[in-house]
């Protein structure tokens, strides 16, 4: 049987920057996983994964309408394992054991970086699986 991790991981993300957005999807199908949805901002992102099988979610902090904490907090008490990725100075302040995040990641992001985290997020003691997996 084949690992979860070996195989293409469902996605989704939010990020306000159109730009970033397009080009961290097109980096995480280089690698192999599947985007199942990205958003920009929070709340459109929430709303989306109560629809959809998602195995990890990529949240910028600071965006419009609805942050990536409160996104955040939202998905992981669903039981959906969220990655932190920012640039923001106030990034570093966050407390993993303390805050919803399985995972923290500074842009820009390396494959390393994006692959590891991945890895924390599936292994996350809070992750419900799908379902459908």
């Amino acid at each position: 049987m084949e690992s979860r991790q070996s195989a293409a991981v469902r996605i989704a993300l939010a990020d306000d920057q159109s730009d970033v957005r397009a080009a961290f999807v097109r980096f995480l199908e280089a690698l192999g996983h599947t985007v199942v949805y990205a958003a920009s901002n929070g709340d459109e992102l929430v709303n989306k994964c109560a629809e959809l099988t998602v195995d990890v979610v990529f949240v910028d902090l600071d965006m419009p309408v609805m942050d990536g904490l409160a996104a955040g907090e939202l998905l992981a008490a669903k039981g959906v394992p969220v990655v932190l990725v920012s640039g923001h100075p106030d990034a570093e302040e966050v407390v993993l054991e303390h805050e919803p995040f399985a995972w923290r990641i500074r842009k820009p992001a390396t494959r390393e970086s994006v692959m590891r985290a991945i890895e924390q997020a599936l292994a996350w003691p809070g992750r419900k699986i799908a379902e459908n997996s």
